[in-house]
């Protein structure tokens, strides 16, 4: 009778343990997410064939978009101000980590309001606005509850460019899975 209880009561800990380690109010498209990045970098981690890193990719797109849904947009997402840059025109660039995510020796995803081409001028934060206004009074290493959306890649998942630590082809590749700077465009900032 009592080694069962003892395993009862290690499972009920561990249960407690895991449950209470998540974080509150987190989004089911940011919990998926987090899940799809985990997910395709771990794959990625001890893949050394170079075709199999473009069906990783597609993949890793389509999960992206089934997370976000239609239009790729991001509602309630609790996200740590890492940058803000001054636009020449008095506006804000600003880099936003997952603290979920902020390990540098794991998948690290940062979300911009910039991106290649005609994105950073869509997206850069104006001067008299209300997000102008809401970032003034925010520092690198504030939190906000975050909404906006995500720029579409040529696989229908989020548009991203990664950091190239090497280059080395497969490091190069892992690069993509690892450090992505996905482009977004935000409608709503709340400090935290």
């Amino acid at each position: 009778m009592g080694k069962p209880v003892v395993l009862l009561v290690a499972l009920l800990a561990a249960l407690a343990g895991a449950v209470s380690a998540r974080e509150p109010d987190v989004p089911p498209s940011q919990a998926a997410f987090r899940a799809a990045l985990t997910k395709y970098y771990e794959k990625c981690e001890t893949e050394t064939d170079q075709a199999r890193f473009g069906e990783l990719q597609r993949a890793r797109a389509a999960a992206f978009a089934q997370a976000l849904g239609e239009g790729l947009t991001f509602e309630g997402w609790r996200l740590e101000l890492k940058g803000i840059e001054p636009t020449p025109r008095g506006g804000y660039f600003v880099r936003f980590i997952d603290p979920a995510l902020a390990d540098l020796r794991a998948v690290r995803p940062t979300y911009w309001n910039g991106g290649p081409g005609k994105i950073g001028r869509e997206t850069a934060i104006l001067r008299d606005t209300e997000l102008h206004d809401v970032l003034k009074t925010m520092r690198p290493g504030m939190q906000a509850i975050v909404a906006g959306r995500f720029f579409p890649d040529e696989d229908g998942g989020p548009l991203f460019e990664s950091s190239k630590t090497t280059f080395r082809a497969n490091e190069a590749e892992k690069a993509k899975f690892r450090t992505p700077y996905f482009s977004v465009q935000f409608t709503k900032l709340e400090p935290r």
